[in-house]
């Protein structure tokens, strides 16, 4: 399996712990299925916290949906 790929770096990231940087980079992904909107939001939640807030939503739930997202979406490939 190559490592210099885009999902090879989201791989790394979940294999580290670095879930902010995992979403960050999985958000930019065009194919993302289902899991799309959950990892998006949950990328532009830890970007922009407070604006989630006034929106009514709880950043650190977005995070954890998105994080749940990625495990789900590339389930086979990240451990």
């Amino acid at each position: 399996m190559r490592d210099d790929t885009k999902l090879a770096l989201v791989r790394e990231a979940m294999r580290q712990g670095n879930w902010h940087l995992a979403l960050k980079r999985a958000a930019r992904f065009r194919r993302l299925g289902e899991h799309a909107e959950a990892i998006r939001r949950a990328a532009n939640a830890i970007n922009n916290p407070s604006f989630y807030e006034q929106l009514g939503h709880d950043p650190a739930q977005l995070e954890a949906e998105g994080i749940a997202a990625l495990k789900e979406r590339f389930s086979k490939t990240w451990e």
